[in-house]
């Protein structure tokens, strides 16, 4: 058992790919559970892709950590957890749960046998997502879940308070300046990623550390969670078909043809990598107002560094392919988006629209009853073609529809159409200008 002391400075990051060097960066979660969660709720969960910084960020807040990585913290949690969680003093933080999910339960006896309710008593982190949907879950009722994503563009400029989501349901009351970033900028800001190490790294170093974390991710990390052996190879090579898909509609059936599996394996291993979140569905948007809209949810992969790394692409090559520089701007976009979803002022959720007719639009924010659509271009030349499926979805829902914006490498926002705005992609974390 380690007493976890306040960090400051400087954090050690030790992930996959060996000890890493990695600076501390201010994270919009952390504000959350210090401001929000931790005063009110006795238990927390805090769910993410390894390696994204939820230990290091969740460390700042523990009396006492439980590292179930570390054998003598894990065989004490296997085998008397109750014991463990008795003699734990303050708040304590259970780091990387899955390696001894007994421990669960030992929080679920602990909250429950608390008539105080205590507040700020457990932070659980983990790299999971699947036992959370089980009917035999023990955090149901217990455990209030976090999403914690890699770094935003706003966390690695030193801005947690900045959130687009919320500047995006004020478009027509905010003003944006224009952008220094150009095509490339955001090209390299891509395929370095948002993994706190990884975006320190460069060159052959970050393929190195991204072949580590690939290996970590099938070799070792995929057995416990997947509750049977998948096949290294074949596993590896659907995380690979994600990344050439990223950014589109969800095809089982291409998967499985990409890789020479049958259909029932390719569902399988796409809802593993989807529990170890490394891979994410934004859900198609549905409503009665609209009808012919396709059901299929968009796969994006977690991390566009990654991508890039199993594409063997750089910032140069991913430019120079039309298809992919497109997929790669969305998936970079909804990442974006969906870290900021976690601390918007107001519960929203994202989707995707098409219908079978063709119309699309990128992302679609709903809260409340109110809808912002999101088109995401790379080109830095935007003209009102490209926000045609904002003015339709615009037409079709009426005074829901807060606004519109076309999101690209363009570097002056202006004005497209009614409600409908072109802006710099950097909007998702350049705050507006000052009134």
């Amino acid at each position: 058992m380690n007493v976890g002391p306040s960090l400051v400075g400087d954090a050690r990051i030790q992930e996959a790919g060996g000890a890493m060097h990695a600076e501390m960066y201010p994270r919009a979660v952390e504000r959350l559970m210090a401001d929000e969660l931790l005063p009110v709720f006795p238990a927390v969960l805090v769910v993410g892709p390894r390696g994204c910084g939820k230990s290091t960020s969740m460390m700042r807040f523990a009396d006492t950590t439980l590292d179930l990585s570390k054998p003598g913290d894990r065989l004490a949690a296997r085998e008397d957890p109750d014991g463990v969680l008795a003699i734990s003093d303050g708040t304590v933080l259970v780091d990387k749960w899955q390696e001894a999910p007994e421990i669960l339960g030992a929080i679920k006896r602990a909250v429950d046998a608390d008539r105080s309710r205590r507040p700020g008593r457990f932070i659980v982190t983990g790299s999971v997502r699947a036992a959370q949907q089980a009917a035999t879950w023990p955090g149901t009722g217990r455990l209030i879940r976090v999403r914690m994503h890699g770094l935003t563009q706003a966390e690695l400029q030193r801005d947690e308070h900045y959130n687009p989501v919320d500047a995006l349901f004020r478009l027509g009351h905010v003003q944006f300046g224009p952008s220094e970033w150009s095509r490339h900028d955001y090209l390299e800001a891509i395929t370095a990623g948002q993994f706190p190490v990884a975006v320190e790294l460069s060159g052959r170093n970050r393929r190195r550390w991204f072949s580590a974390y690939v290996d970590q991710l099938i070799d070792r990390d995929a057995l416990p969670v997947s509750g049977r052996a998948p096949h290294i190879q074949k596993l590896r090579s659907v995380l690979e078909s994600c990344a050439a898909r990223t950014g589109l509609e969800l095809n089982k059936r291409a998967t499985a043809d990409d890789v020479g599996i049958d259909f029932k394996t390719a569902d399988r291993y796409l809802s593993l990598l989807e529990d170890l979140c490394v891979t994410s569905r934004v859900p198609a948007w549905h409503t009665k107002r609209l009808q012919r809209l396709t059901r299929s949810p968009k796969i994006h992969l977690a991390d566009t560094g990654m991508a890039a790394h199993l594409l063997n692409v750089d910032a140069t090559s991913v430019g120079r392919d039309p298809m992919l520089v497109g997929q790669m701007f969305e998936t970079f976009a909804t990442n974006e988006l969906s870290a900021h979803i976690e601390t918007a002022q107001s519960e929203t959720r994202m989707f995707h629209l098409r219908d079978r007719d063709g119309k699309e639009v990128d992302i679609v924010l709903e809260s409340e009853g109110r809808i912002v659509g999101i088109e995401i271009k790379s080109s830095s030349v935007i003209s009102h073609d490209d926000a045609r499926g904002l003015m339709w979805l615009r037409d079709r829902v009426g005074d829901s529809f807060v606004g519109g914006a076309v999101l690209s490498s363009s570097s002056v926002p202006f004005q497209l159409n009614e409600h409908v705005w072109s802006l710099p992609l950097s909007a998702l974390w350049r705050a507006p200008l000052p009134r």
